[in-house]
């Protein structure tokens, strides 16, 4: 009876660091800091030699999607302090835990649509030559992110 108490209960501490971990990382993955989305947009706007009027139409787009990113990232936030709470007064893994993963998961994906339909609608205030140093730009720091 004992050898079961002790592999649940290393089974559930196994889940919880696991749960915990995942939430870390995701937080960390789609929340960056707000440093390097500044650095992406100064060197984009340094480096395509962009006209006034491409300027404009990129900040216009920037404001429109400002309120939408805020949002879910504000999602994401409270998903994982919801899943913090969960994992701090649960006594097994259970229905509230997958649904609060599932919240998780659900509001890093809209974040991350959001992040690359806005990319694309930039992308399209673009000429050819600026949309390729663009791709460049945006593979790069993806890339970045993901070391």
């Amino acid at each position: 009876m004992t050898q079961d108490i002790r592999r649940l209960a290393l089974t559930l501490l196994l889940v919880v660091a696991a749960a915990i971990g995942g939430a870390w990382i995701g937080g960390r993955i789609f929340s960056p800091p707000a440093r390097p989305h500044t650095e992406f947009h100064q060197q984009l706007y340094a480096s395509l030699d962009l006209t006034a009027e491409q300027r404009q139409s990129l900040e216009a787009l920037d404001r429109d999607n400002s309120k939408e990113e805020t949002y879910q990232r504000e999602r994401l936030r409270i998903a994982n302090r919801n899943l913090a709470n969960l994992l701090e007064h649960e006594d097994a893994y259970n229905e509230n835990v997958d649904a609060a993963i599932v919240e998780i998961h659900s509001a890093m994906n809209n974040l991350q649509v959001l992040t690359i339909k806005h990319l694309y609608a930039m992308r399209e205030v673009l000429t050819s030559e600026q949309r390729t140093e663009f791709d460049r730009l945006v593979a790069d720091t993806l890339r970045e992110h993901a070391k």
